[in-house]
């Protein structure tokens, strides 16, 4: 009988196995998270599918109307800078919640409008709203807003500030030089109306007031004209008798010899000097040389042209004729005013008609026209102007600062890695002395129960920790028995995979070959990284990780949607292969060493825990 020797402290102290377990992994696991972060997968990120719903209903109608939603929606799909899928919201969203997705780009209702009216007083451009579920995937929402960076300067190509800042200007010349416009619109009617007034009321009643006098004076000027030629014929007629009287009383008076008779009278005065005949001789004498000089004169006066009356009375019937013909010509010329008149009175109605309308026009214009304000208020809507597509980020569950999102990494993360920790905390066995007693089917099956149910409860144990006092706030899954359900299938079946790998390599290599395992399905599961950005050697690990069906089935429990039955059997099952591959490779290892089954196969049982050296 052999005495068995003092055991080194090591496998004497579970605490400092588990202690030394926890320090030898944690610092991989957040080492190798750590270098997978480092991976790119932008340069694929094409590849994945991400949702666009085009919600706008357009704006406007005929040949102004606007169908900006359509034609964003339609650059994007033919961009092929993501997977763009153009669907209807419904699908989206349940795409969205079924992992179809990695997000869903939506643009709203109002999105043409909000972009045609984008030049009057608004504070807001128009909004695409992105919406991530970290449920899913951790790095989608990052890789996605980087996109979306893109992808907005991409829509917004060509805008610049300057150039909009001009338009600014220019639209606020506009809309100042309506507004002037207006004003000076209003006092052009005011004139308008003012000179049909006039027209209308004064010039043309009194230009028809004149033209029917100068109707009147052409008529009479030519009644006076005709009298003034049978007045100068009248007046020939009087001159030839007052020539014929003239020569008549010339003849008389030359068969008297006036002189002689007048010497001869003022010597019979003489003589007697109170004669009243001689008196009356005297004037008779006087009255004949009167009468012959005033006849002549008479006659001159009548027939000579260039005497006093007769030159007078041509130069009025040359008047008088003159008269008659310029009054006709007032008359005719009248009556032309005065249909011109007409003419005007109805173009200054028609131009106050059309003055009114333009000052109505254009005072409507001025009211409708921009005013953007002041400088300041001009520069902060040209910076709109030059961006006015925005995006607004949502999230279903949102991971980064400590969101409910990061509850399904941590836990898909740990329900590996404390079984990991577990079985790196007993004793190895064999593996640490070659003095070692052959295991038994039971022995392996105490020893996957008793890793279960420590690891559940260390699982449960930080989860609660996590869940209700480090993530704000709490996660708020649909279905919390599912997550239950799933957390249990995924810890058996991480045991009964981790115990083969243990069984078939050993402590030390199981442990390292564990890890390895996990950090190559942490970068190829797709809930941190997207399957289809990372290499094709790890797209091939996605399709037959076992962290990968953990991943859909805490999506189908925390979004309520379908996969979560599919998930927890197939858990199961590779849980029960698992387990039988355990236990025949444990009976072909005793067989191979002893040539026989390990005691305790048949009712005896072995310490597997604490085993002798």
């Amino acid at each position: 009988m052999t005495t068995e020797q003092p055991k080194p402290r090591m496998q004497r102290s579970r605490l400092l196995r588990l202690i030394v377990a926890i320090v030898v992994t944690i610092p991989l696991v957040i080492s190798a998270i750590y270098m997978w972060a480092l991976w790119d997968p932008t340069k694929k990120v094409d590849e994945m599918p991400v949702a666009i719903v085009n919600s706008d209903v357009g704006y406007g109608e005929g040949a102004d109307r606007v169908d900006a939603g359509a034609g964003v929606a339609n650059n994007l799909v033919e961009s092929q800078s993501l997977g763009f899928k153009l669907v209807d919201e419904k699908a989206a969203y349940e795409g969205l919640r079924d992992g179809d997705y990695y997000f869903v780009i939506q643009i709203p209702e109002d999105f043409s409008e909000s972009l045609a009216n984008i030049a009057t007083v608004t504070e807001a451009p128009a909004l695409i709203s992105v919406t991530f579920n970290d449920y899913n995937t951790l790095k989608a929402s990052s890789i996605g807003g980087s996109a979306m960076e893109k992808i907005q300067q991409a829509v917004l190509k060509g805008v610049a500030t300057t150039t909009v800042g001009s338009l600014v200007d220019g639209v606020q010349s506009l809309g100042d030089g309506l507004r002037t416009a207006a004003d000076g619109s209003t006092q052009l009617a005011d004139g308008t109306t003012t000179l049909r007034e006039g027209i209308e009321n004064e010039l043309a009643p009194g230009v028809s007031q004149a033209a029917e006098g100068s109707n009147k004076l052409a008529a009479g000027a030519g009644t006076l004209s005709q009298g003034l030629y049978t007045l100068q014929a009248g007046t020939d007629t009087l001159g030839a008798g007052a020539t014929q009287i003239a020569d008549g009383i010339e003849r008389i008076t030359g068969q008297i010899p006036l002189a002689q008779v007048e010497a001869l009278l003022k010597q019979a005065q003489a003589v007697v000097p109170n004669s009243s005949q001689l008196a009356t001789v005297s004037e008779l004498i006087e009255g004949l040389q009167a009468l012959k000089a005033g006849s002549r004169q008479v006659a001159n006066e009548l027939t000579d042209p260039n005497a006093q009356y007769r030159g007078g009375l041509n130069k009025l019937v040359d008047g008088g004729g003159q008269l008659a013909s310029g009054a006709n010509e007032l008359s005719v010329g009248m009556g032309k005013l005065d249909a011109g008149v007409a003419k005007l009175a109805d173009g200054a109605r028609q131009l106050d008609e059309g003055a009114g309308k333009l000052s109505t026009g254009l005072n409507a214009g001025a009211e409708q026209a921009p005013d953007f304000g002041d400088q300041d208020r001009r520069t902060s809507l040209a910076a709109l102007i030059a961006t006015p597509v925005g995006k607004e980020y949502k999230h279903v569950a949102q991971a980064q600062f400590m969101g409910p999102g990061a509850m399904v990494v941590i836990l898909i993360i740990i329900t590996m890695l404390i079984p990991i920790v577990v079985f790196m905390s007993f004793r190895g066995h064999r593996f640490v002395t070659d003095n070692e007693a052959p295991r038994s089917v039971r022995d392996i099956a105490r020893r996957g129960l008793a890793v279960v149910g420590i690891s559940l409860v260390a699982v449960w144990v930080l989860a609660a920790l996590v869940w209700f006092f480090m993530l704000s706030p709490s996660p708020n899954p649909v279905s919390l028995w599912q997550v239950y359900l799933i957390t249990g299938a995924a810890v058996v079946m991480y045991v009964a995979l981790i115990s083969v790998l243990f069984t078939l390599f050993g402590y030390v290599v199981g442990a390292i070959t564990s890890l390895a395992w996990m950090m190559l399905q942490l970068f190829s599961y797709g809930g941190i990284w997207m399957y289809q950005t990372v290499p094709a050697p790890f797209q091939w690990l996605y399709w037959i990780s076992p962290m990968t069906l953990v991943q859909k089935g805490y999506t189908a429990s925390f979004n309520g949607v379908s996969g979560f039955w599919p998930s927890f059997i197939s858990m199961l099952v590779i849980a029960a292969v698992a387990a039988a591959i355990t236990f025949a490779v444990v009976k072909w290892q005793n067989k191979r060493l002893h040539g026989v089954d390990a005691p305790g196969s048949g009712g005896e049982t072995t310490e597997i825990l604490t085993p002798t050296h």
